[in-house]
């Protein structure tokens, strides 16, 4: 498979909430059958079965592993981490270069699974032995939970750097911290100019 057609794949999942929210579950949870999606994502089974197969096809997800159980077989999905093992500055410019309905549902689609995944996290958190909350706290390691504004100029200023340093750290397991930057004018949020 050429690079364009990988980042047409991406940029259609990237596109696509179903997908986006499929990859966030498995992101999570690494693995997950039909029907623990259906859990999370508002449609039907045979909707997400049908989008698998897309996901499965194209490389993103991994062939399913089957799991016999009593009267029935379980597909566990998986995604395919080394479809996503790039980073560099095409896919950020072929997202900038899309129509502009393409790039809204990107931006929506991104944002739908943010909030799952931020849902996702918050529901771990409440989970969590007051133990291990203590642990979290007294890390020494940095833990930033920041809300605020920024210039444009500001902001231009810490997605550079931020993308520099996403760049040096590509090959990172990933399994230490998680991260999340939104960086929005207020008048997308408030409605306001």
């Amino acid at each position: 498979m050429s690079m364009d057609e990988k980042y047409r794949d991406v940029l259609n999942v990237l596109r696509n909430q179903t997908k986006m929210k499929i990859v966030t579950l498995l992101i999570n949870y690494k693995k997950m059958t039909v029907t623990g999606m259906a859990k999370y994502i508002k449609t039907t089974r045979s909707n997400l079965y049908q989008i698998m197969t897309e996901l499965v096809s194209a490389g993103i997800v991994n062939e399913p592993e089957i799991r016999p159980k009593k009267n029935y077989v379980e597909k566990y999905y998986s995604l395919n981490k080394d479809y996503f093992a790039f980073q560099d500055e095409k896919i950020d410019n072929e997202i900038k270069g899309l129509p502009d309905t393409e790039f809204r549902e990107t931006l929506a689609s991104f944002l739908t699974a943010q909030s799952l995944n931020i849902s996702l996290l918050a529901s771990s958190v409440e989970n969590m032995a007051l133990e291990e909350i203590r642990e979290i706290r007294n890390q020494h390691e940095p833990n930033i939970m920041s809300y605020g504004t920024i210039s444009r100029e500001g902001a231009l200023s810490v997605t550079t750097v931020l993308k520099k340093e996403l760049m040096n750290t590509i090959g990172d397991n990933g399994d230490e911290s998680t991260f999340l930057f939104l960086l929005f004018p207020s008048r997308l949020l408030t409605g306001k100019e």
